[in-house]
């Protein structure tokens, strides 16, 4: 419980990889906000939960925990969103930007025919998104001297996959790497820490049905990571750990490849 009393905004924590990172962050004793687009989001693609919603799980571990239905890509929703915690608790320490993901087809999302209308709602929706949460809670956190923002990009901002797909989707988390690194740059006089974590592939029951499932995908997934195992969304989590502990004190504007060896160098 090193972190008890302190409050965090998760955003897409309805399930998947933001549920692992509400789950670990109350066990450490942080009162958590549960913030997605829907707080029934799990149900979406059939992941097994053990309450009734992400919210009775982390109020089980016996923190204080709320949920707050929110589009990220809505400034203004954002903005209520935080001060609305902001008048609850009276504080925010730590916010977790987790949502986002690929609008659109799979293979609608190549870099030479992604449609207008994807392009726009996935920069909208990871770029954007990251941007507007960043700026909501920044000057409450530059007032109390301290707060860790931990950003989420990807292996694909990193390196392009072989056949080119999910290439909107690898811009914008590119434009979450490069954000990260100047608002660490802008926050660090005043004790705050910016980082963000670049997953590879996750065993999500999202990617299970969106990616996973297409033919010889898992395969050519599994043939490029040198641990031979898809990561869980509890590994991902760790690394959120290590960032807004003491462990992290001293690391600011890095990108954090969780990768199981899927980038070499």
């Amino acid at each position: 419980m090193k972190l008890k009393n302190k409050v965090a905004i998760v955003t897409g924590a309805a399930g998947g990889i933001g549920r692992a990172h509400a789950l670990r962050l109350a066990r450490l004793g942080v009162d958590v906000v549960i913030n997605d687009i829907d707080l029934g989001a799990y149900k979406k693609f059939g992941e097994i939960i053990t309450e009734d919603s992400v919210v009775a799980e982390v109020s089980k571990i016996g923190v204080r925990c709320i949920g707050i239905e929110a589009d990220v890509s809505d400034k203004t929703g954002v903005e209520q969103m935080v001060e609305k915690v902001l008048g609850k608790w009276g504080h925010i320490d730590i916010l977790v930007n987790n949502a986002g993901g690929l609008s659109g087809e799979v293979s609608k999302s190549f870099a030479s025919s992604v449609s207008e209308k994807d392009l726009g709602a996935t920069i909208d929706g990871n770029l954007k998104g990251t941007i507007y949460c960043c700026q909501a809670v920044a000057e409450s956190m530059k007032c109390q001297k301290w707060g860790r923002i931990v950003n989420t990009t990807s292996q694909a901002a990193l390196q392009a996959m072989d056949d080119g797909i999910y290439a909107s989707y690898a811009t914008a988390k590119a434009g979450v790497i490069t954000y990260t690194r100047y608002l660490a740059q802008e926050l660090g006089p005043y004790g705050i820490t910016v980082n963000c974590i670049s997953p590879a592939y996750v065993a999500t029951a999202r990617l299970e049905k969106n990616l996973f499932s297409l033919p010889g995908k898992r395969e050519q997934f599994l043939s490029q990571i040198a641990l031979k195992r898809m990561a869980t969304p509890d590994d991902i989590s760790k690394g959120v750990e290590f960032f807004v502990t003491d462990l992290g004190d001293y690391v600011t504007g890095q990108c954090l490849s969780m990768c199981g060896g899927v980038i070499r160098f």
